[in-house]
């Protein structure tokens, strides 16, 4: 308790706090909610960027002293700037108030055989799929299941298009369908907040009933070795390539706290499963209005992709693609209603922080605007020349300080040189070779009943439709550019999950997500104002069903999520033997390296890196070293002098090489939780007299390489 609220004080200092100004400032934020997000986006911005400033300048560690200065600078100057020019001035209503119409009889029909069979998949009442017990408990659709499903979804929707009724006043029937004046001010006012705890109470439950002290995931090594190398060296390379605003803050916390960075991802990583709700609340509110809003966020608590961020400590990819850029297509969709100053600035920061924290969702987001600037910003400054200016503008402060923001951890200058036919080049170019075609798409049915989650999938198929029909039938620029925004993104991120030449057709399907649980949030209040009144008995009749089916299955797929939440992780590495060995570590740490044996993929030897707070030597296996997708920097060939260590250490090729990289231990594994493990050790253990054992429990040998 005492780390928690140590850590939760310090990630406001730095992670809260330095944005709050700037939130009132650059965006007139519609309730305290909002704000919230906007300051966490802003100060996730901000302070990473400064406090880059003199480490990347003087060469100096993430010290002390450039946190507390960097976080005061950012607080202070948006201070200031508030004092100077006033909150920002803005209109509270969303871009299309309120909406979604009544589904018409029949396309309720087909609707509600969809959603019962669905159901009827995730109950296992359907033959469906049971999937890896790692990633969710619940049974999947099969491919077949999930091709009948979305023709049903599909059919649905294209009788609403032919069937829907035509408005002859817009206004007057938003006014009359509208379902936010039936909900109560008292419920209104504690919907949010219980959506919330529930996104909590999904994040920390499992941790506290069997992690702690430990973490679930294995990505938080790696984490907590870049954020170490923040601290001591400034700069992440040579240990990966990777951008390096995640590790700053957590460097940032564990500086304000004196806490390890291993010691603050149990305490807060799980409280960062709110920020996808509060993005998409943000989004939803600014779009269609508060109910919306809270829909959206409520279906976070459904995603697979999510919680898979989170059960493998995949924390950038959780806070750039499914936190950063929901909050800058916020901005964006505020831009079209309202062009101005503020709310450019308001787009190109939130925007180009993007390129800060993770390349993944730089490219989504590159993809997104490269689509919006050429046809939607040309076409605007002929038809209205002030709001094309003004979004012209901010995509290009977005790109040059994105640009700026990835020049140095991408080597931009040498990839440049090399694509003119200049000498040299970076690493970059030869990274995006590796990844492409090198990673495999998920099955349909995965990636709708998992990743998705099927509640979420088949709303937002239905939501789809709906956008369709509003950007046809909904008068005005920003309305039909916000909606096609939002089909887009949604666009996108579904080609990148079944195309392997992006490669990462993985974590797009884990992304896929987010801009359905936005959809979803449309279908479900569609399909709940088809049983509103002023309607035939039997159209009444059926939308009830329909109703009735949909709140079954989003409440069986939540309650599903939540108690697999619940559960043990079988993403946990560590063990307390294997602790003990990495706590030996850390306190005979004296410089030098250590070396590790490879046991399937990485992660076994970044773990012990990340515990003895040492940052080489990484060890692969031979297999993954041939195909290196996720090889350091380095390049294969101190992986390579790893492995002829641990295959002969008795030999002269041994020898050299403990010396060439200053290894000062070689930690072998005997046993691991959730791996086999090959007999290194015992090859180590019959040389004594070269290799003394200095530690030995029954997971772990250490030996003394010299």
């Amino acid at each position: 308790m005492l780390d928690l609220t140590l850590a939760s004080l310090a990630a406001v200092a730095v992670g809260v706090a330095p944005g709050w100004f700037w939130a009132g400032l650059l965006r007139a934020p519609t309730d305290l909610a909002e704000r919230a997000a906007l300051s966490v986006a802003f100060s996730m911005a901000l302070m990473p960027a400064v406090a880059l400033v003199p480490t990347r300048l003087l060469g100096l560690g993430l010290t002390l002293p450039v946190v507390v200065a960097s976080a005061l600078f950012v607080f202070l100057a948006g201070f200031a700037a508030h004092a100077r020019f006033g909150r920002a001035k803005g209109d509270d209503e969303p871009v299309v108030p309120d909406p979604a119409v009544p589904l018409p009889a029949p396309a309720l029909a087909p609707l509600a055989v969809a959603l019962a069979l669905a159901l009827g998949v995730l109950v296992g009442a359907v033959p469906g799929e049971v999937v890896a017990p790692a990633i969710t408990g619940s049974v999947v659709p099969t491919r077949g299941m999930s091709l009948v499903l979305a023709l049903l979804v599909g059919a649905s929707g294209v009788l609403y298009l032919i069937f829907r009724q035509r408005p002859e006043a817009p206004e007057e029937q938003a006014r009359s369908e509208s379902l936010l004046p039936t909900v109560p001010p008292g419920v209104r006012r504690l919907l949010l907040p219980a959506v919330l705890l529930l996104a909590l109470a999904r994040g920390y439950t499992g941790p506290v009933l069997h992690d702690w002290p430990f973490m679930r995931g294995v990505d938080h090594y790696s984490h907590a070795v870049m954020a170490n190398r923040l601290m001591d060296a400034g700069r992440i390379e040579p240990y990966l390539i990777y951008p390096p605003g995640f590790h700053t803050l957590t460097a940032s916390v564990s500086r304000l706290t004196g806490l390890d960075p291993l010691e603050i991802f149990p305490v807060l990583g799980p409280a960062l499963l709110l920020l996808p709700a509060l993005a998409l609340y943000t989004l939803g509110n600014r779009l269609w209005g508060w109910g919306y809003g809270v829909a959206a966020a409520f279906f976070t608590v459904l995603l697979g992709g999510t919680y898979y961020y989170f059960n493998d400590a995949m924390y950038p990819n959780l806070v750039t693609s499914q936190f950063l850029l929901v909050m800058a297509l916020a901005s964006l969709v505020v831009m079209y209603r309202s062009p101005s100053a503020r709310n450019g600035l308001s787009l190109a920061i939130l925007g180009s922080a993007v390129a800060l924290y993770h390349p993944v969702a730089s490219m989504y987001l590159a993809a997104l605007l490269a689509l919006v600037g050429v046809y939607f910003a040309l076409p605007l400054l002929f038809r209205d020349r002030r709001g094309g200016l003004a979004l012209t503008l901010s995509l290009a402060l977005l790109g040059s300080l994105a640009v700026a923001y990835a020049w140095h951890t991408y080597d931009l200058g040498g990839e440049i040189s090399r694509f003119f036919g200049g000498g040299g080049g970076g690493t970059t170019g030869e990274a995006v070779g590796m990844a492409v075609n090198t990673q495999a798409i998920y099955a349909e049915g995965f990636l709708v009943g998992t990743m998705v989650s099927q509640p979420v999938a088949w709303l937002g198929l239905l939501g789809i439709f709906l956008l369709v029909v509003r950007v046809r039938e909904t008068g005005g620029m920003p309305v039909s550019l916000a909606h096609l925004t939002v089909f887009l993104w949604a666009a996108i991120l579904f080609a990148g999950s079944r195309l392997s030449v992006t490669g990462f057709p993985q974590r797009f399907g884990r992304d896929l997500g987010i801009p359905l649980a936005l959809l979803a949030a449309l279908g479900l209040v569609a399909v709940l104002k088809s049983a509103g009144p002023r309607r035939r008995t039997a159209s009444v009749f059926a939308a009830s069903v329909v109703v009735l089916l949909a709140v079954a299955l989003v409440g069986t797929g939540t309650v599903q999520s939540l108690r697999w939440a619940a559960k043990p992780s079988v993403q946990m590495t560590t063990t307390p033997a294997i602790a003990e060995a990495g706590a030996w570590l850390e306190s005979h740490n004296e410089g030098g390296n250590i070396m590790v044996s490879p046991h399937a993929n990485q992660v076994p030897s970044r773990m012990m890196l990340a515990m003895g707070e040492y940052s080489a030597l990484q060890s692969f296996e031979y297999g993954q070293i041939l195909t290196p997708r996720d090889l350091p920097p380095t390049g294969p060939e101190p992986l390579m002098d790893v492995l002829r260590t641990m295959i002969n250490p008795t030999g002269e090729q041994a020898s050299n090489t403990l010396k060439e990289y200053d290894i000062r231990y070689i930690v072998l594994y005997k046993n691991m939780p959730d791996r086999p493990t090959a007999d290194y050790w015992r090859r180590f253990e019959a040389h004594p007299d070269l290799y003394p054992a200095v530690f030995e429990n029954k997971d772990v040998l250490i030996v003394s390489a010299g």
